[in-house]
């Protein structure tokens, strides 16, 4: 039986099938099938059959063979990718863009492609994509496979012992969430119809509409004055340390003209010197115009006149930045960013990723980190405060949604609920 085995090692089969077009032979015994495909690219497709029988092998390498001839009709990649891969390959070139624009300075002519916090975010959510579906071929992604998807999310983590679960797991995802999850797939699946990946598939129709809008709380005025007010004193406390010193004061400012532009955070963020631009009003008083780029594109931000002390400040920090020679113990290393003249910068001159933490710490120093119904105040609930007091003095929805870089829907849904002006209440009392 042995010296069977081993003669059939030894003599490897070979024939063809298919009017020539078929190859069948076998390697250490393994049956495997090759088809000339007259690719440029590749002109050969094989595939192992995982048998030594050799009945059932010219069956499989004839479905192999009229597998192939489908796909060609039908206009289909001949070589498909699992959605595994796609995801792979996605993440490959973001990290790309990433990489090369650490390389290189952020400025008007050269804008960053992928943030750090977007690459982190894509490589997290794909990892339940990868778990989920991964080796799916990725032209047989459908509107019914992303639909499942909602239901096995939910799910994930309540099949796992809770031992298992990551430190910070949320095992009940939010309607926003999944939303976001279920776009970042319809990217990739859109990444993948562009490259021929999915041949002539439709793309998916199928979107996750989320039934429950969180709204992020707004402060009242007088939570916004002891918040402004608590400044001073917090301030004052950090002297003798220039570097707590330096970012509790540009905190402030940061604070002050997001309540009082309506700025979103990655807006301000990315903000330069050179997209302020000083103008006096009708009324012979100063402001400024901030030139901003964010989701919605291009627009102008007309802070309120108030901001004014605030954007000077910012300005006077910026030449103190410029001229400190200390060392930075929490410095960055940033490639290149600190090449940009960025408007709010760090002391080591880097760009201002997140000044969250910061905010949350002041907040519950002045115990104001949560409002009357225990919901936790966010650096965007200064810009629901914006907008709820641009409501209550009967600023033109219109204008405050352009200035803002929203619609009038979002404004009465998201900001609308948060007004109760005096004027309202003596409407709606008759």
């Amino acid at each position: 039986m042995l010296e069977k085995v081993v003669d059939s090692l030894l003599v490897e089969h070979e024939e063809y099938l298919e009017a020539g077009k078929l190859f069948l032979f076998t390697r250490k015994g393994i049956f495997q099938a090759r088809i000339n495909t007259a690719d440029s690219d590749r002109r050969y497709l094989y595939r192992s059959l995982r048998t030594r029988d050799l009945d059932l092998a010219r069956k499989l390498a004839s479905q192999f063979y009229y597998e192939v001839e489908f796909r060609k009709s039908e206009q289909l990649p001949l070589r498909s990718k699992t959605f595994g891969q796609v995801i792979e390959e996605y993440i490959a070139l973001r990290q790309a863009q990433y990489d090369r624009s650490e390389r290189m300075p952020v400025n008007h002519s050269h804008q960053r492609e992928t943030s750090i916090w977007m690459l982190r975010q894509i490589k997290r959510v794909s990892r339940f994509w990868l778990e989920y579906c991964g080796g799916r071929a990725v032209g047989r992604v459908d509107s019914t496979v992303l639909r499942d998807y909602v239901q096995w999310r939910r799910d994930y983590y309540h099949r796992k012992p809770q031992d298992q679960w990551p430190r910070n797991a949320r095992p009940n995802p939010a309607d926003k969430t999944l939303e976001w999850e279920i776009t970042l797939a319809k990217t990739l699946l859109k990444y993948a119809h562009e490259r021929g990946y999915r041949g002539q598939a439709q793309l998916p129709t199928w979107r996750f509409k989320s039934k429950t809008r969180i709204v992020r709380p707004a402060f009242t005025v007088s939570e916004m004055a002891r918040v402004q007010w608590g400044f001073r004193a917090w301030i004052k406390s950090a002297e003798g340390d220039s570097e707590r010193h330096y970012h509790r004061q540009l905190l402030r400012h940061y604070v002050d003209i997001l309540a009082k532009s309506g700025l979103r955070v990655g807006e301000a963020n990315n903000l330069l010197t050179s997209d302020i631009h000083p103008f006096t009003d009708g009324y012979g008083q100063k402001n400024y115009q901030l030139q901003v780029k964010g989701k919605t594109g291009a627009r102008v931000v007309i802070p309120l006149k108030s901001a004014v002390a605030s954007i000077e400040a910012v300005l006077e920090l910026n030449q103190y930045q410029k001229s400190y020679k200390g060392s930075f113990r929490a410095h960055r290393k940033a490639k290149n960013e600190n090449r940009a003249d960025w408007f709010f910068r760090m002391l080591d001159g880097n760009r201002v990723i997140t000044l969250i933490d910061q905010f949350q710490i002041y907040l519950k120093h002045i115990d104001t980190d949560k409002n009357r119904y225990g919901e936790k105040y966010t650096l965007y609930s200064l810009r629901h405060f914006y907008a709820a007091r641009m409501l209550e003095k009967n600023v033109p929805v219109f204008d405050i949604a352009r200035n803002m870089g929203t619609s009038v829907q979002n404004i009465e849904l998201y900001y609308g609920r948060s007004v109760t002006a005096l004027n309202k209440a003596t409407m709606l009392g008759g």
